[in-house]
């Protein structure tokens, strides 16, 4: 039983994980995935880039990798890891080694989880303190 539910979940993360990575349409600068498209368009006028790849191209790069990978895929495995640990807990039949590991492995997942809501928390507050509005670049 444990076996099938494995499988099912594995094809359920193989099958819709590509759809997650299809990138959203950006507002203001366009990206082809989590990379910003820049250096494409020259003014006539003065011979330089009108789209510069300049430090809030980076900076909006770096902001949208780190959005990605915390709500993009951290978010569904944490989702997965719960699943697991519910049916862990579930089908333990009153082991207590089972359900032991079970709250292990849920309080390991959640302590993890929370780490990096508050890392992206400090990575958000240091951006806006130096002056970066990531709603400029990023969609």
């Amino acid at each position: 039983m444990f076996k099938k539910i494995s499988i099912f979940i594995l094809g359920f993360v193989i099958i819709f994980t590509p759809s997650f990575l299809i990138a959203e349409a950006a507002t203001a600068v366009e990206f082809h995935g989590l990379v910003p498209v820049c250096n494409t368009k020259i003014d006539s006028a003065t011979g330089v880039y009108s789209d510069p790849c300049d430090f809030s191209m980076v900076m909006a790069m770096i902001n949208k990798i780190i959005t990605f990978l915390l709500f993009v895929l951290a978010t569904p495995l944490f989702a997965l890891i719960l699943i697991y640990v519910g049916w862990t807990y579930l089908s333990s039949g009153g082991d207590p080694g089972a359900k032991s590991k079970a709250k292990t492995i849920l309080k390991n997942a959640l302590f993890g989880y929370i780490i990096a809501l508050v890392a992206w928390l400090i990575v958000k507050t240091i951006l806006a303190t130096l002056g970066f509005n990531g709603d400029t670049y990023l969609s």
